[in-house]
């Protein structure tokens, strides 16, 4: 079974994501099965119905009321709850039966991606899924050059800490196409400096230092812009899944 992770900050339209890309897969490959899963337990309500719901298993707000717990307290409880129960949410996932799994993942990404579950829970879906990720990040006019290269080192980090290849995605293009940030991305991810204009400062000068440390990685990368709200370029998303999966591409 081909399997996605879907990976992003708050806000970045995750969950947007995965019930279009979902749907998209399921017409355009009709026969075939296209399946969701959610594993965010905080979650109140979601534009699809999932065919595995880790909330059925650990909920945010039973915790809240069991144990006495704020919302961010009671979601690092649950994501150490998941861990000990990895066992059984990976059985679970890995006996979906489906050819493409669409994996949602918590809204608070460092609640997934800085604790063991999502190293944990990587690891672990890699021995019975043909498993990559993308990450989703999103741009807003007029955002400073500083957010947009963090955003995008972001991706770096998780697929380093992950361990996982992680395609980067850069959603909301619906309200910033035409101001090229994909290509701003893609000079971060190869570690190249030239043109990039990060402004002044200490950070500014921490960040490009960042940046010249990624090229020593030489990961091949093409940062897809996408809108998961009207569903575009979709096929070229799946077509770099498609190289990882079957490992006979270059993503360049």
């Amino acid at each position: 079974m081909d399997a996605a992770l879907v990976l992003g900050t708050a806000g970045s339209g995750k969950t947007t994501f995965t019930a279009s890309y979902s749907e998209w897969l399921r017409r355009r490959f009709m026969p075939l099965r296209s399946c969701t899963a959610n594993l965010d337990p905080g979650v109140l309500s979601l534009p699809y119905k999932p065919d595995y719901d880790v909330r059925e298993l650990i909920s945010v707000q039973d915790i809240m009321g069991k144990e006495i717990l704020g919302p961010n307290g009671a979601l690092v409880r649950a994501a150490e709850i998941m861990v000990a129960k990895m066992g059984e949410i990976v059985e679970s996932l890995c006996s979906l039966s489906c050819d493409h799994l669409v994996i949602d993942t918590p809204g608070q990404m460092e609640i997934f991606a800085f604790r063991p579950l999502g190293r944990v829970l990587c690891e672990r879906l890699s021995s019975c899924l043909n498993l990559a990720a993308v990450f989703l990040g999103d741009h807003e006019p007029g955002r400073e050059m500083e957010d947009i290269v963090t955003s995008a080192l972001l991706a770096k980090i998780l697929e380093l800490k992950l361990g996982v290849t992680v395609i980067p995605l850069l959603n909301k293009m619906d309200i910033w196409r035409g101001e090229g940030v994909e290509k701003v991305w893609e000079r971060v991810l190869r570690g190249e400096v030239d043109g990039l204009d990060a402004g002044e400062g200490t950070l500014s000068d921490a960040l490009l230092e960042l940046v010249r440390a990624v090229s020593s990685f030489k990961s091949p990368v093409r940062v897809v812009p996408i809108s998961a709200r009207e569903g575009i370029n979709y096929q070229e998303v799946f077509d770099l899944l498609s190289e990882v999966w079957c490992s006979c591409g270059d993503m360049t």
